[in-house]
């Protein structure tokens, strides 16, 4: 194989067996990372091998395919602990999801995807739907509500350019898939101040999402309730949830330095 990235340094080259690995979502093997990242696999082995020998790569011994490494999991989970609003809100979001025992996220946007950076989670019976998302683990922004929240509140060229950017791929019946619909859900969003994932990014889960502000009263994150679509109706999910959630939103909002305007 002709190698594509001729000018990737030593440190260009694990990078992008990272990005092979997180975009797939799947552990891979060295000839399918190979293909991914256009470089053959006698140039790659040298550089795995070291990965794996200092944890950031780990291998399944029987399928033999890589995903990443504790260690890597670990300098992830160093960096997402010096995030300040993470900081200042994780105590308000654990006494959300005690008010409202459901399970509670923060979410920040990085370039077309939003990523979990906190999340409180409550025990549900055996059996039952359960929310798999974990902190790190990236998602996408048409799907869900935090997801409608951070791009609602980005400036117009700067949303132009995720939009354009995105596919609107259906996770399930109710993810909106027409540019013209979600684009008026953003607005739609950004006028109520919540945005609302309706069975839109799982089949029996619903979700609502209020934006963190900061001192200059941009929005920095979003904080989510997840609940069960079978035990709370959407218009206790738009009442008494959405009332809590911005409470809280108020709260972190303000320990960032947001000061409220009253009319």
């Amino acid at each position: 194989m002709e190698e594509k990235n001729t000018k990737l340094n030593t440190i260009g080259k694990a990078i992008s067996v990272f990005e092979a690995i997180q975009s797939a979502r799947k552990p891979l093997s060295i000839k399918e990372i190979s293909e991914v990242v256009g470089l053959n696999k006698s140039s790659l082995h040298h550089h795995i091998k070291t990965l794996k020998e200092f944890g950031y790569l780990q291998q399944n011994p029987e399928s033999r395919k890589y995903d990443i490494g504790l260690n890597l999991v670990r300098v992830g989970q160093a960096y997402l602990q010096r995030l300040d609003v993470r900081e200042r809100g994780h105590l308000f979001l654990e006494q959300l999801s005690k008010q409202l025992n459901e399970t509670v996220h923060m979410l920040v946007l990085d370039h077309n995807q939003a990523v979990y950076v906190d999340k409180v989670d409550v025990q549900r019976p055996p059996g039952s739907l359960q929310c798999s998302s974990f902190i790190g683990m990236r998602t996408n922004v048409h799907s869900t509500a935090s997801g409608k929240v951070l791009l609602s509140n980005l400036e117009g060229a700067a949303l132009d350019n995720i939009l354009h950017n995105i596919q609107l791929l259906p996770i399930t019946q109710h993810t909106l898939t027409d540019t013209t619909a979600f684009e008026k859900e953003l607005a739609l969003t950004k006028n109520r101040g919540y945005g609302l994932d309706l069975q839109e990014n799982g089949l029996g889960l619903q979700c609502v999402a209020v934006p963190i502000l900061n001192l200059h009263s941009r929005c920095i994150a979003a904080i989510s309730a997840s609940t069960l679509v079978s035990n709370t109706s959407q218009e206790t999910l738009e009442g008494e949830v959405l009332e809590k959630l911005k409470e809280t939103g108020l709260k972190i909002s303000m320990a960032m330095g947001y000061i409220p305007v009253h009319p």
